[in-house]
C-alpha cells in the first residue's frame, strides 16, 4: 500500500510538471522570483518554517558534507533534527530526513498530495508557476514540521539569493568554499558567482564561513557590510577524527565546528562531546566512499575541476593509486567543464572508460573519450554505467584499483550496480533547468549485469 500511494503521488506531480513546463514560457524572469514562489508556498501551508530554527548552507563544494556533518553534530546533542539535501543519490525521499532517516513513502506521498492544489493554483501566479525544486522545499519544512524538529538544516540548491530556500529565514548562515560551476546560470566569473552566493547572506545574519580565493573573499565582505551580517571564517585547527575520507572534509569539518562555535553563542546547548561524535559518526554515501573489494573500488561525486582536483589528491594521501592496475570510470553532464574535470585524474590512471548516465544531461561517451585521446593513456568508451564499471573491474583484477566519478547521477548508477541501493522513480528534467524543472517520470530499474558478472 505505501508503494501504490506513493506512485500514485508521483503520478499526480508528472500530471502538473508537464502543464507547467507549458506555462513557465512565458516568465523570462522565471529563476529569479524563486524565492518569492517558494515563501508563498510556504505561507499557503501554514508556514511551517516557522516552527523550527533553519540553518542554511550555502556554497559552492562540501555543501552536502557540512550540512550531513552539522546535523550529525546536533543529533548527537540531542536535538531532534531536519536535514534538507540536493540532488539525491537513489530515490527522492533521501532529500527530508529527520533524525537521519528518509522520509517514508507514505509521508512523502502525504505531502505530495497537501501540496499539490497550491502547486495547481500557482500555474496562474502573476510570479510564475512553482517549481520542483520550490514545491519540495516546502514539502520538507512542512514535513520538518510535523515531526517536531528542534532545528533543520538545509542545503541551497545551484543558487544563493535566487535560491528556493532563500525564502526560509535561517538563524545561521554557512558559506562553503565558492568556485566555477554552474555559470550557465548563476555568472561567468568567480566574482559574479560569489555576488550570488554572498546574496544569500540575510540582513543582521550571523555567517561561518570557510575560507574563500580573494576574488570571492572581496565581494562577501562587501556585501555583508552592506547588510549588517557579521562574518566569521574558519581556522586551520585539527578537528579530530572525521567519518568522511579526504583531506577537503577536515576543511568541511572545521566549517561544521565554526558553525557549531556560533550556534553556542546563540545559546544552543552543543557540548565537545556532541561535536566530537557527531563528526566521527556522520556517514555521506557518494563522497570517495570504498563501495567494494578486490580490486578496491571507490566512487565519489566530483563533477567540477576543484572536485576533482581535490579527489585527485584523496586518492593519492588514501594511498589506493599504489594499486595497479587502475581505472577511471568517469561520466559528466555536458554542461561541465569537460577537459578542467578529466585533466586531474586521467594521468593518474592506466585505463579510462568514459561512460554515460542514463540522464539528459549527461555528455556522449565517444565525446568524452575524444578529450582524453592524445594523452597516452589507453581509452575505452563503454555505456552504460553498470558495463563500464563491470569492464573496469575485470580488466584491473584483485589487486587494482577503479576510481567512479564525475557526476552524481555516474555514482549512484555505479552503486546500484554493485547491489548497493534500489533507484526509485523521480520526475527527471526534460530539457536545461535551474534545479526542480519540469521533466517526465522515469522508472529506471538496476541493469542487468553482463554475462560473468558476479
Amino acid at each position: 500500500m505505501p508503494a501504490a500511494q506513493f506512485f500514485s503521488a508521483l503520478s499526480c506531480l508528472e500530471d502538473y510538471l508537464s502543464r507547467y513546463a507549458r506555462c513557465k514560457e512565458a516568465f523570462p524572469e522565471h529563476a529569479r522570483a524563486s524565492p518569492l514562489r517558494a515563501r508563498r508556498l510556504l505561507d499557503r501551508l501554514g508556514a511551517p518554517d516557522g516552527r523550527f530554527a533553519v540553518v542554511r548552507v550555502v556554497g559552492t563544494k562540501g555543501k552536502g558534507s557540512t550540512a550531513a556533518m552539522l546535523e550529525a553534530v546536533l543529533r548527537a546533542a540531542g536535538y531532534r533534527t531536519g536535514l534538507y539535501t540536493s540532488p539525491h543519490l537513489h530515490t527522492p525521499r533521501e532529500r527530508i530526513r529527520v533524525n537521519g532517516f528518509p522520509i517514508g513513502r507514505l509521508d512523502f506521498a502525504a505531502g505530495l498530495r497537501a501540496l499539490l492544489p497550491e502547486l495547481e493554483e500557482s500555474l496562474g501566479w502573476d510570479i510564475g508557476p512553482a517549481t520542483l525544486f520550490e514545491g519540495l522545499t516546502a514539502l520538507a519544512m512542512a514535513h520538518f514540521a510535523r515531526q517536531g524538529v528542534d532545528v533543520a538544516v538545509v542545503e541551497a540548491g545551484m543558487g544563493g539569493r535566487s535560491d528556493a530556500t532563500h525564502a526560509l529565514r535561517p538563524v545561521l548562515t554557512v558559506l562553503t568554499p565558492i568556485s566555477l560551476d554552474h555559470q550557465g546560470y548563476l555568472g561567468e566569473t568567480l566574482e559574479a558567482i560569489a555576488q550570488e552566493k554572498a546574496g544569500a547572506i540575510p540582513e543582521g545574519g550571523a555567517v561561518a564561513s570557510a575560507r574563500q580565493p580573494p576574488e570571492a573573499w572581496e565581494v562577501v565582505v562587501a556585501h555583508a557590510l552592506r547588510v549588517g551580517a557579521t562574518v566569521h571564517v574558519a581556522g586551520e585547527s585539527p578537528v579530530g577524527t572525521v567519518g568522511l575520507a579526504g583531506r577537503y572534509q577536515q576543511e568541511n569539518a572545521r566549517l561544521a565546528a565554526l558553525a557549531v562555535e556560533l550556534l553556542r553563542a546563540q545559546g544552543w546547548a552543543i557540548p565537545e562531546r556532541a561535536l566530537r561524535e557527531g563528526l566521527r559518526a556522520v556517514c555521506w554515501p557518494g563522497r570517495l566512499e570504498v563501495v567494494a573489494g578486490h580490486p578496491l573500488t571507490v566512487v565519489d561525486g566530483a563533477h567540477n575541476p576543484v572536485a576533482a582536483a581535490a579527489l585527485a589528491v584523496a586518492l593519492r594521501e588514501a594511498g589506493f593509486l599504489e594499486r595497479r592496475p587502475c581505472a577511471l570510470v568517469v561520466g559528466a553532464s555536458a554542461d561541465k567543464d569537460l577537459v578542467g574535470l578529466l585533466r586531474p585524474l586521467v594521468p593518474l590512471v592506466d585505463l579510462v572508460l568514459p561512460t554515460r548516465a542514463a540522464h539528459h544531461r549527461a555528455v556522449d561517451e565517444c565525446k568524452l573519450a575524444a578529450l582524453v585521446e592524445g594523452c597516452g593513456i589507453p581509452v575505452c568508451p563503454i555505456a552504460p554505467v553498470s558495463r563500464a564499471l563491470w569492464e573496469a573491474r575485470k580488466w584491473c583484477g584483485p589487486k587494482g584499483f577503479v576510481c567512479v566519478t564525475g557526476s552524481f547521477f555516474v555514482v549512484a548508477e555505479a552503486r546500484e550496480a554493485l547491489g548497493l541501493a534500489v533507484r526509485e522513480p523521480w520526475p527527471e528534467p526534460a530539457s536545461s533547468d535551474l534545479p526542480g524543472g519540469h521533466g517526465r517520470a522515469i522508472m529506471p530499474g538496476n541493469p542487468a549485469p553482463p554475462r560473468g558478472q558476479s
